[in-house]
């Protein structure tokens, strides 16, 4: 299992793509640039492999755990996931086949500037609930059920 330093170590570098995609884009003649385009790429991958491969290890054992409330935050968390999951690759297959496609400058910010919130709300969501859940089963901490 991913340490939970590196999980906040991923998400941390998610929110510092997110910060400089979002000044980067607001200005149309940067969006045609290289460097935007490998950043956005970068971010496309970071989130795509924390939702594929990385948040599904913490989701294991608050599934199985015996505790209903436990369950059921990680049921939660992981129903959120499709669908950002959904919205985000709508956006990448929008915008973002074989290199960044912009042909309507204001709709991709202001798509961009909505997926940017949402992976943004989802990454605090995980490092102020979900990843002290996981922190707390993992060393054994008695949660109180609330069946």
């Amino acid at each position: 299992m991913l340490s939970m330093d590196t999980l906040n170590r991923q998400n941390h570098e998610i929110a510092e793509l997110t910060k400089v995609l979002a000044h980067l884009i607001g200005e149309r003649e940067l969006c045609d640039t290289a460097i935007a385009n490998d950043l956005l790429d970068r971010y496309v991958e970071r989130v795509q492999e924390h939702f594929e491969r990385n948040n599904t290890q913490v989701y294991g054992e608050l599934l199985t755990h015996r505790d209903v409330a436990v369950n059921n935050t990680a049921r939660r968390f992981l129903e959120g996931e499709k669908e950002i999951k959904r919205l985000f690759n709508d956006f990448v297959g929008r915008w973002c086949r074989s290199g960044l496609h912009i042909d309507n400058h204001e709709r991709f910010l202001s798509e961009a500037g909505d997926i940017f919130r949402l992976v943004s709300r989802r990454i605090q969501a995980e490092c102020e609930e979900l990843y002290p859940l996981a922190r707390r089963v993992d060393r054994g901490t008695q949660i109180a059920s609330h069946a």
